[in-house]
């Protein structure tokens, strides 16, 4: 079996729990607590407790000490065996001299040692939103379980990093899995875990530049399937109204900014956008930094990510440049416009295409001001060329919301950038009908002229 294939297959072992082994402690701790959530993580037994004034999550192993011992000495023998093509199953008891019902515990033991160390079960829990590490010292995470608290944002684990040199030792393993590297030549490094490994965010900055003398390591992970737009406008993060003209937007290759604040849902609801509503037919273009928008299988999407390894950097402008010239006749989505590649957006639009992105900002005005300004500096004109600002925020039930939609317009009498609020999600409330919605849209006969399907065919679907 090939090491590759082994490791797809670790992911889906889980080994049998078994109440007499002894427990390893992998550099965590073991606190105490009120338990008020928990559940299995391949070999740990995760537990959310109330520690007095704050919740922790505390992972709990249930590995043999001396399998894990074994693995980690034994590792080059495991792996010139599997190299060979030799059974997985046959190697470990072999070379470990363990009984067969011990090998999936060796298994997920050997996934920890070859993949990311401490943090593989933080990787491996589904619940687990963002991964935090700042130095020596203990990790922090986002959890899902947690979101419905206003005033809860990462929170404290029992899993613990002892030495600067140890987070350093696992950016390095990192950054080599994500094929780059992190030196003091280039300390701060925006990656992407290989596909096999959930194809998260990974974002490294060297203790050169994050000081005094603390590596920093984020891992955001990635949503397999995002939801579909449908169970968005179920769960409240969006009126159906809305979610409607969002299809409309689609069909008709129009343009919008999904901006918020840095965790708010932005690239979650492009997402679901994007999957829920192009027509499997279309060509879309994805340029990213790091790859979030997976094109769906079987599709003919293509999608570019930025690349530097020496004095070669491929930028988003690059990218941009690229992507209008692959055929892709209908969309073009800008993972997250930051600087020069709006420029090429604002040109795609132009040329007729349609024109995703997501933006750092917490209002409309303000992604306006940041439009105009350097390093994007966009005209007037350029800006009111987008049809919509969605800007998403957060609330107490669900945490991130849809907060207002405003449509832009360009006065040309004044040059001039026009808002006007389509939807404001205190005015308007949930309930919004559709029609309402319509009735302020200047640019509705915009829409419906550029709908290759008649516009009332697509909100009947709806």
């Amino acid at each position: 079996m090939r090491a590759e294939k082994l490791l797809r297959l670790l992911g889906v072992l889980r080994p049998r729990r078994r109440g007499a082994q002894a427990v390893v402690k992998l550099g965590t701790q073991q606190p105490s607590g009120r338990e008020l959530y928990s559940y299995l993580v391949g070999a740990y037994r995760i537990s959310l407790l109330d520690v007095g004034r704050e919740v922790m999550y505390v992972a709990t192993p249930n590995l043999s000490q001396d399998i894990l011992r074994l693995v980690e000495e034994r590792l080059d023998s495991i792996t010139a065996l599997m190299k060979k093509g030799s059974d997985v199953g046959d190697v470990l008891t072999a070379v470990l001299g363990i009984p067969r019902e011990s090998v999936a515990e060796a298994l997920y033991a050997l996934r920890g040692v070859v993949g990311y160390g401490k943090l593989q079960v933080l990787l491996d829990d589904p619940y687990i939103t963002d991964i935090s590490v700042v130095g020596a010292g203990e990790v922090w995470v986002r959890h899902s379980y947690l979101e419905k608290f206003l005033d809860v944002d990462f929170i404290r684990t029992n899993i613990v990093f002892k030495t600067v040199e140890e987070v350093v030792e696992l950016q390095q393993t990192i950054a080599t899995k994500c094929g780059t590297y992190v030196s003091t030549s280039n300390p701060v490094v925006e990656a992407q875990l290989p596909p096999r490994d959930g194809g998260h965010r990974a974002h490294l900055v060297l203790h050169t530049v994050s000081t005094p003398r603390r590596p920093e390591i984020v891992v955001r992970k990635k949503l397999s399937t995002p939801p579909p737009l449908s169970k968005l406008v179920e769960e409240g993060v969006l009126p159906k109204a809305i979610a409607t003209l969002f299809k409309v937007l689609i069909h008709a290759r129009g343009s919008m900014i999904v901006a918020g604040p840095p965790g708010s849902g932005k690239t979650t609801l492009l997402r679901s956008v994007l999957y829920s509503y192009v027509p499997p037919g279309w060509k879309v273009a994805v340029i990213e930094d790091t790859g979030e928008i997976d094109p769906p299988p079987g599709s003919s999407w293509v999608r570019y990510t930025t690349f530097e390894l020496g004095t070669v950097r491929i930028d988003l402008f690059d990218l941009a440049k690229a992507a209008l010239r692959s055929s892709a006749t209908k969309l073009l989505v800008v993972g997250e416009t930051r600087g020069s590649e709006a420029q090429v957006l604002a040109q795609s639009l132009l040329a007729g295409l349609g024109g995703l992105t997501t933006f750092h900002a917490g209002s409309v005005e303000e992604v306006v001001a940041r439009l105009r300004s350097h390093p994007i500096s966009l005209s007037n004109s350029q800006i009111g060329m987008f049809n919509f600002v969605a800007v998403m925020g957060f609330a107490e039930k669900p945490r991130r919301v849809l907060r207002e939609l405003a449509e832009l317009t360009y006065d040309s009498s004044r040059d001039e950038v026009v808002v006007s609020r389509v939807w404001d999600r205190v005015r308007d409330g949930l309930g919004v009908g559709f029609d309402h919605v319509v009735s302020r849209l200047r640019r509705w006969g915009e829409l419906k002229l550029r709908s290759e399907t008649p516009v009332e065919a697509i909100v009947d679907g709806a």
